[in-house]
């Protein structure tokens, strides 16, 4: 994931979005700022839209796959300074999964597999230009991404033994450092998100819904364990710059928590969330969708939860991604920008 998109593993469409004063809704039912966004369509509607990034000056893109080996689709499109989004012209990718996206200041790098190896894209936010790389040496499918700068870059995979890979890039992933197994991780990544030169957090929920968040201050030589409570049932989107800000689950439902000098606290949210994106270390956006279906979004500032009301956005929102003024989600086939 990029520095300011938390995704679960991940993230993955056009639109505008405004922001007016008038009530605030907080979980302390304090007075404050009501905030709306208006989505749009995506480009194309060929395939569902499933990874997402913003570049820390900006730029937004996404992406998806129909997956298929029959006339196989990709689609993508990216949105400028400006917040005009345009088509990207995303190359074939037959029996394709793009999975996560991590963004730097001018460039994202995209990962998933395809036709049974990791697939690896490199895009220029402000050219569009795409270039596919190789990936690290034997690795079937990238589950996780980030990015520090355009040329720092981290990735979780798999390998043809099933075993989880950390591997680091400083060339822009033009190449690889020697992949390091995670043993503990075993294909249960749920979230991942490096922020400086040596720090990276990496969750992991089991399937008895045990959630163990784990961090290395050495660029994966060694992790120490950061507690976490009990209650969590998961945990599936993670900013640590250094401090944490995370969206988990607990019996009761979402929540966003974040670090303080005693452990946690945590802002409930009014409905279930599947993606959680920062902007800055005190500003975040959750996405997800109500009981009835319908998309929500809420904002986070300064650890008080905002209600987001939305228009034209038929469908739950699966992902968010933020540069510092700009936030963007993703649902199937729409997007929405929210300046925080």
């Amino acid at each position: 994931m990029s520095r300011h998109h938390m995704m679960t593993r991940g993230v993955g469409r056009s639109v505008v979005l405004l922001t007016t004063v008038s009530l605030l809704f907080t979980g302390c039912a304090q007075a404050a700022v009501r905030l709306s966004a208006t989505g749009q369509p995506s480009l194309s509607l060929a395939a569902p839209l499933t990874t997402l990034g913003c570049t820390s000056t900006g730029a937004c893109i996404t992406l998806g796959a129909s997956g298929g080996t029959n006339a196989p689709t990709t689609v993508g499109q990216v949105r400028n300074l400006k917040g005009v989004w345009s088509a990207l012209n995303v190359p074939p990718a037959p029996v394709a999964a793009l999975n996560d996206a991590a963004c730097g200041a001018l460039t994202c790098l995209v990962g998933g597999t395809k036709e049974g190896i990791d697939l690896v894209w490199s895009i220029n936010a402000s050219s569009g230009a795409i270039r596919s790389l190789a990936g690290p040496a034997g690795g079937v499918v990238i589950r996780n991404l980030a990015c520090a700068s355009d040329a720092r870059c981290w990735l979780l995979d798999q390998d043809s033994r099933g075993r989880t890979r950390f591997v680091a890039t400083t060339t822009a992933g033009a190449t690889w450092q020697a992949p390091r197994t995670l043993a503990w991780a075993s294909n249960r990544t749920t979230a991942f998100d490096c922020t400086t030169l040596s720090q990276c957090d990496v969750a992991t929920t089991s399937a008895s819904h045990h959630v163990v968040l784990r961090e290395t201050l050495n660029n994966g030589a060694t992790w120490r364990l950061v507690a976490t409570p009990p209650s969590w049932t998961s945990l599936s989107s993670l900013r640590c710059d250094p401090t944490c800000v995370a969206l988990v689950t607990t019996p009761v439902g979402s929540a966003l928590v974040y670090q303080v000098k005693s452990g946690w606290k945590t802002s409930p949210l009014s409905f279930a969330a599947t993606s959680l994106a920062c902007a800055s270390s005190s500003t975040c956006v959750a996405v997800g969708h109500y009981v009835n279906n319908t998309a929500a979004m809420a904002e986070w500032k300064g650890a008080a939860v905002h209600a987001v009301s939305l228009s034209y956005v038929p469908t739950p929102l699966n992902h968010v991604a933020c540069a510092r003024a700009v936030c963007v989600a993703t649902g199937v086939t729409t997007v929405v920008a929210l300046q925080p």
